[in-house]
């Protein structure tokens, strides 16, 4: 399935888990259904044209691609945010001044940041997130971010 072309499909209800895509593989594709520890990947921040509106994307990550041709999630769990690498650069320097921050927490989110730094856009699913780090790194790792979840 990685090395596979999709153009111009839809895949009803579907369950990928663990797979790495191409962005140049995935020409308007629709998914609906659940994709799990998934992979979306771009060579120099290539287009991803994908409709995820009725899609769950639990732990599905997005590596050097650009998001503007792709309708995020609708549910209100998952959070689309533009203008990433220059949120990601200002946060980085509010860590560092942040004396609340204990230096686990620090390491955690500066890791997380820092993974996002190349990208422009991304999609977050919010629920997922607050499973694997708790409530509280998620209202900081936003609030860094200069976004509000509410």
């Amino acid at each position: 399935m990685e090395n596979a072309t999709f153009i111009d499909c839809t895949f009803y209800k579907c369950r990928f888990n663990d797979r790495v895509l191409q962005a140049a593989n995935i020409v308007n594709c629709s998914f609906t259904g659940k994709l799990v520890d998934n992979t979306f990947e771009g060579i120099g921040n290539q287009k991803l044209i994908a409709n995820f509106e009725n899609c769950n994307l639990d732990g599905v990550r997005f590596v050097s691609c650009d998001l503007t041709q792709c309708i995020p999630p609708k549910s209100k769990n998952h959070v689309y945010v533009e203008q990433v690498s220059a949120r990601v650069k200002n946060a980085l320097t509010k860590i560092d001044d942040d004396p609340n921050l204990s230096e686990d927490d620090r390491k955690v989110l500066v890791r997380s940041l820092r993974r996002l730094g190349p990208m422009e856009q991304y999609i977050f699913n919010t629920t997922h997130m607050k499973k694997l780090y708790g409530d509280v790194f998620v209202e900081r790792f936003f609030s860094s971010l200069d976004c509000n979840i509410a």
